[in-house]
């Protein structure tokens, strides 16, 4: 099987008009909690979650229902050497479905801040012209080719 990191540049690249340098796959910041939530107590972790997709902003579009994230959003973040792209995404099997760009803004007007968690590393997002605010979550455990840990060490370079 091809590098995941590569197979994700290229399924993004098509998609950006600049070379792609990572590609992170994100959910709404809480979704891990969420789900362990709901195995206690579906009504919490539906809500838990509720609250997780409305702080991800425009940015986690469409669910993914698949046991153990029931309503998901995800959003596909294609970053090139100046630029971030957020598309909209769904697994199709193997692959993922890339879906419309939900925006782009140029990297040096974004602060992004990483917290790093046990199964995942919150991201905060903020752009600064704007003043959006978005909170995702790259998975960390159970990663295939150490996948986010490129995409996570691209995004925070100075």
């Amino acid at each position: 099987m091809a590098d995941w990191v590569q197979k994700m540049k290229d399924t993004m690249q098509p998609h950006v008009p600049e070379p792609v340098v990572a590609v992170g796959i994100l959910q709404p910041a809480g979704t891990w909690g969420a789900s362990a939530l709901g195995m206690v107590s579906p009504l919490a972790g539906m809500l838990k979650q509720r609250k997780a997709n409305k702080a991800s902003g425009d940015l986690a579009q469409g669910a993914l229902n698949v046991n153990p994230f029931q309503n998901v959003k995800m959003a596909m973040i294609a970053l090139t050497a100046d630029k971030l792209y957020a598309f909209s995404g769904k697994p199709r099997g193997m692959n993922w479905k890339i879906g419309d760009e939900l925006g782009s803004w140029p990297r040096n007007d974004l602060k992004i801040a990483t917290e790093e968690g046990k199964a995942s590393t919150k991201i905060t997002m903020d752009v600064i012209s704007t003043g959006d605010h978005f909170e995702l979550e790259a998975t960390t455990a159970m990663q295939r080719s150490n996948f986010h840990d490129v995409f996570l060490a691209e995004l925070t370079k100075a």
